[in-house]
């Protein structure tokens, strides 16, 4: 949002008042997700049981680890007779996404969220009593994956690149980059990857096997929220 002060304050302006939407929790969802990964990436071949959210990066599973992609999280929902189900005015707050998220409820998609706060706004009648179908596809950035590749050989020549080292990402720490020398024969020919542990291929190399992987995935906490003020001052 912007906020435009085009003229001084006067004595009869309201000053101190809340413009803003408040939100009141109603219920925070628990309990275990169903999280489907991308096995052409590098992703587990079936589904993952996730007995609370946690972060990609932090996983025992290597897959999960360095998993670059779209990963699509499933759950049930029952709610209590204590939220209106006809009411326009409810949430679902998603706490903390990296990078991208795409929600839908029952079958409805309520949209994509990219940035802060991690909120979609859940049309009346779309929530039921039981039974309710949430799926959140989410997306993270290239790095983990491409961390979780220089544990793999190299099945291309590179040469030195800046050897005084790379601050990269906000990360206080200095790697050495290095480029790629030519075209391997297995991208020209279009024959199989000798290094078949790798997913991506790049012209330059900011990453090595020792570099701090990202925060992934979805780590909540999801919340359905309803509007206590829906009228902006």
């Amino acid at each position: 949002g912007f906020v435009v002060f085009r003229k001084k304050a006067t004595s009869g302006s309201r000053i101190g008042e809340s413009n803003f939407v408040g939100l009141n929790s109603l219920i925070k969802v628990t309990g275990s997700w169903e999280v489907t990964f991308d096995p052409q990436w590098g992703g587990p071949e079936n589904p993952v049981i996730f007995p609370e959210l946690t972060n990609w990066s932090e996983n025992n599973i290597q897959g999960i680890r360095y998993y670059s992609g779209t990963a699509v999280y499933r759950k049930l929902l029952d709610l209590p007779s204590s939220v209106d189900l006809s009411s326009g005015n409810l949430f679902l707050e998603l706490g903390i996404v990296n990078d991208l998220a795409q929600v839908k409820l029952n079958g409805f998609d309520l949209g994509t969220i990219w940035c802060a706060p991690w909120r979609v706004k859940i049309p009346a009648g779309v929530l039921k009593r039981k039974g309710n179908k949430l799926e959140i596809k989410v997306v993270n950035n290239w790095c983990n994956r491409m961390i979780g590749d220089e544990l793999e050989p190299e099945d291309f020549e590179s040469e030195p690149g800046n050897q005084e080292g790379d601050r990269l990402g906000g990360y206080d720490i200095n790697i050495k980059s290095r480029g790629l020398k030519d075209l391997p024969d297995w991208l020209i020919n279009n024959t199989p990857r000798p290094s078949s542990g790798r997913y991506t291929f790049t012209s330059w190399f900011y990453y090595n096997k020792d570099a701090p992987l990202q925060p992934a995935g979805l780590l909540g906490p999801v919340i359905i929220q309803m509007e206590i003020n829906n009228k902006l001052k």
